[in-house]
């Protein structure tokens, strides 16, 4: 396969996952930086597994993006909000908007386990962490919805 086969093929997923992540205003961004960081580096052709490498990147360039924001509009005595709702526009709005101010990992783990249908295990491998690791994000996560549902 070539690096442009691979790249249209986990194009639309990469797509939804940095979406779940920082927004889909932000999205293509981002997967751009990574695609570009990861190009001038390797071949994606060359890569064991692309999909889980790019999807790794792109979690690890969220969060820098995240970080920096964050030191951004604290230097601006900004208040941190974030209006948009990622993921599928059929969400309750309270909902992806609860979501949307889950932690980076959490939000992750949220996607690759719920939208994407990936087992704990399977998450924890593109994430790079233990599967108990993403069974607490995916309980922390439920536990704030929760709370924010009922209360």
């Amino acid at each position: 396969m070539t690096d442009r086969e691979v790249y249209e093929q986990l194009r639309g997923p990469l797509m939804r996952f940095a979406s779940s992540l920082v927004g889909p205003n932000e999205a293509a961004d981002l997967v751009s930086e990574v695609m570009v960081a990861t190009l001038h580096r390797r071949s994606l052709a060359s890569l064991e597994n692309p999909g889980a490498y790019l999807m790794k990147a792109v979690l690890n360039r969220s969060r820098s993006r995240i970080r920096r924001m964050m030191k951004e509009q604290a230097v601006a005595g900004a208040q941190v909000v974030d209006e948009e709702s990622p993921g599928p526009e059929s969400i309750v709005p309270d909902v992806a908007a609860t979501v949307a101010k889950l932690p980076v990992q959490q939000r992750a783990a949220i996607y690759l386990v719920y939208w994407e249908g990936l087992e704990p295990s399977e998450a924890a491998a593109v994430i790079g962490v233990q599967p108990g690791t993403i069974r607490r994000y995916l309980h922390l996560a439920r536990s704030q919805l929760r709370r924010h549902l009922d209360g």
